[in-house]
């Protein structure tokens, strides 16, 4: 009987010693097994870190320069348009000493035009056309014959005669007389041919 209890004894403690072999073999292999874990969300805030910034100083440069450079671009403006101002200003002063100048000599033209060596067209002032023109000293007058007939241009009046300053002579049909005057005054003039014939140049 004692046999009996002792084989049962021993079946049951191999049996507790399988079971024990085979939980630890479970347990083996389930630490054995990948883990899959759920995520965990957190509500802790994390402060980042503060690094120092190497380029501080520098940009403290460049803000310190900025004002300047400012600065340097206002008066550039300033400048050019003070340029532009000299410039205006000396091209004022040219065009008013372009303008103070005197212009060079010129010449005028006197028509005596067709009819004329026939009384009449002393009526209408019209026998030298113009009859009296006004020139500046060294100025020339082109007398033209535009009449058929000749006719003279010689300074003076037909009461008193020539003045002995200027003479065309007979200036014949188509032909041309003239006269540059050096000095300033009134000179009558008249066609010793036609006597009724006046005419005047005042020279400034």
């Amino acid at each position: 009987m004692a046999d009996i209890d002792k084989a049962a004894i021993a079946f049951s403690i191999a049996i507790v010693a399988i079971g024990v072999g085979a939980a630890f073999s479970l347990g083996a292999a389930q630490d054995a097994a990948p883990v899959v874990s759920t995520p965990s969300v957190s509500t802790k805030t994390i402060e980042p870190k503060i690094q120092a910034d190497p380029f501080a100083d520098i940009a403290d440069k460049v803000r310190q320069e900025a004002p300047k450079v400012e600065e340097k671009k206002m008066e550039k403006p300033a400048e050019k348009s003070v340029k532009v101002e000299e410039k205006a200003a000396m091209e004022k002063t040219k065009e008013k000493s372009t303008m103070e100048k005197p212009a060079g000599p010129k010449t005028y033209s006197v028509n005596i035009p067709a009819g004329t060596s026939v009384p009449g067209c002393e009526e209408s002032n019209a026998c030298y056309i113009p009859a009296d023109i006004t020139i500046n000293a060294g100025d020339t007058v082109n007398w033209i014959n535009a009449d058929s007939a000749a006719h003279t241009v010689t300074g003076g009046n037909p009461v008193d005669g020539p003045s002995g300053v200027f003479d065309s002579s007979l200036v014949m049909a188509g032909a041309e007389f003239a006269f540059t005057f050096s000095d300033s005054g009134n000179y009558d003039y008249f066609c010793m041919v036609h006597p009724w014939m006046v005419g005047s140049v005042t020279v400034n």
